[in-house]
């Protein structure tokens, strides 16, 4: 099922890719609304983070009992935590309706009353479809354990097709109708939810009856969960902190323009995470599924691979775009951005050692390290925003993406750490395994890449 997964997320990527260069280029043709648009809607980020990290430790378990064939214990688990998940969505339905009534609180610099309707119109709608996160996030659970998440893409094909193709409706000329476009994204979200639950009935004979009903506190659940899952709480906490405050706190303190020019860099980011997520997601389940049955050497030799394998996936194109991302931002948005292109290329780099640091929190959360996990997600927030704060007043919006770099580098390395330890390896092992096979290519790369910029 991995080339499975690969072929329906690539198909999904490239729409993505697609969507970056059609889509993006129509909304910052006007970088104030645009930069409206950017704080209002990085909010949405928050509802992945609704469940406290229930989900997460209910995904490992599910897996594990998944890979036990105890179809019982999975439908509870996935209950369960999707109780949790529903409680806190209602919450943040309610947070965005009383911000939709004062915008004002959230996006600095909103001068006229039509971008006040906007900002307005964006959180209404935000709180209306918060609950399509719930069906997204149960499907996601149903499917992802059993490593077929590739049917969820085709689904979701359809409706990125529908999103791209629906700019030229709600921004043709003389029209930039901002709002209607999110509205139809949410609806085209919501409708794409609905069909692959019928799939799940379907292809796997799911009792939704019996799991509709354990939507409900399970205290057996909640004692087996609550140890990894409040580390995940932690985690997500910290993830918060460091990865979706950017455009909030820019917003309030720098205002609406310089979050557009932020907003450029950090949809590169988000691009690359989306990429590295469809890269490593696939191996998390099967992380949890060693574990299940128990065949650690298995996992060592499983997780050895991939570190190596990946790594000059991961690493060219993050030096290829950071060379290029000049032209690329001349090219994509125009000449109004170029103070975006010093951003992109700090926050490019923030994924430079993901191939070390995506596998290693899976272990650590597969083995239940909660103490590390603890550690390694306090350094994250710490060092990005002591470091905002003493140079916000002389880097400006470069310091976001400069510090969000050097907090990812320092945990890097401590994961790198925590890894060889783990695999039983000396550094200059590593090193000949990992790093060494990319040198010549890397330097090649660089060199070709600056004589064609």
């Amino acid at each position: 099922n991995y080339l499975k997964i690969y072929l329906w997320q690539g198909v999904s990527l490239v729409l993505n890719f697609l969507s970056m260069f059609v889509v993006i280029p129509y909304l910052t043709s006007d970088s104030t609304t645009y930069g409206i648009y950017s704080v209002c809607i990085s909010f949405s980020i928050f509802l992945a983070y609704a469940d406290l990290g229930f989900m997460g430790a209910g995904q490992k378990y599910a897996a594990e009992y998944f890979a036990k064939r105890d179809k019982e214990s999975e439908i509870k688990v996935i209950g369960f935590t999707n109780f949790i998940l529903l409680v806190f969505l209602l919450l943040f339905s309610v947070g965005f309706f009383v911000l939709s009534l004062k915008p004002e609180f959230l996006v600095k610099g909103i001068n006229t009353p039509n971008q006040y309707s906007i900002a307005s119109s964006l959180l209404l709608i935000l709180a209306v479809f918060t609950p399509t996160t719930l069906l997204q996030r149960l499907l996601q659970m149903i499917f992802g354990i059993r490593m077929e998440d590739f049917i969820i893409q085709r689904t979701n094909i359809i409706g990125s097709v529908l999103k791209i193709l629906s700019v030229l409706w709600f921004f043709r000329e003389g029209k930039y109708d901002i709002v209607g476009y999110f509205l139809f994204t949410q609806i085209v979200n919501f409708i794409a939810a609905l069909i692959t639950l019928f799939i799940a009935q379907k292809r796997y004979n799911y009792n939704f009856k019996d799991l509709f009903r354990s939507i409900h506190f399970n205290k057996a659940v909640f004692d087996k969960t609550k140890g990894l899952a409040f580390a995940s709480l932690f985690i997500t906490v910290s993830w918060i902190l460091y990865y979706e405050l950017d455009s909030v706190a820019i917003g309030k303190f720098l205002g609406a323009n310089q979050v557009a020019i932020y907003a450029i860099g950090l949809t590169v980011l988000t691009f690359f995470r989306s990429i590295l997520g469809i890269l490593f997601s696939p191996f998390n389940i099967r992380f949890n599924h060693f574990v299940g049955n128990g065949d650690e050497s298995a996992l060592k030799s499983f997780y050895l691979q991939i570190v190596t394998i990946l790594a000059p996936v991961v690493v060219f194109p993050i030096i290829t775009i950071a060379i290029l991302a000049r032209p690329i931002v001349l090219t994509w948005v125009g000449v109004d951005y170029v103070a975006s292109v010093s951003v992109i290329q700090f926050l490019v780099f923030c994924n430079i050692f993901a191939f070390i640091t995506y596998p290693t929190n899976f272990m650590l959360v597969a083995k239940e390290k909660q103490k590390i996990l603890y550690f390694v997600n306090t350094l994250l927030p710490f060092v990005f925003w002591i470091g905002i704060v003493l140079t916000i007043s002389s880097l400006g919006v470069n310091s976001f993406a400069v510090f969000k770099l050097v907090a990812f580098v320092v945990s890097a390395f401590v994961l790198y750490k925590l890894m060889i330890d783990y695999l039983k390896l000396n550094i200059l092992d590593s090193i000949k395994k990992i790093f060494l096979p990319m040198l010549f290519p890397v330097l090649f790369l660089i060199l070709a890449t600056f004589s064609i910029r």
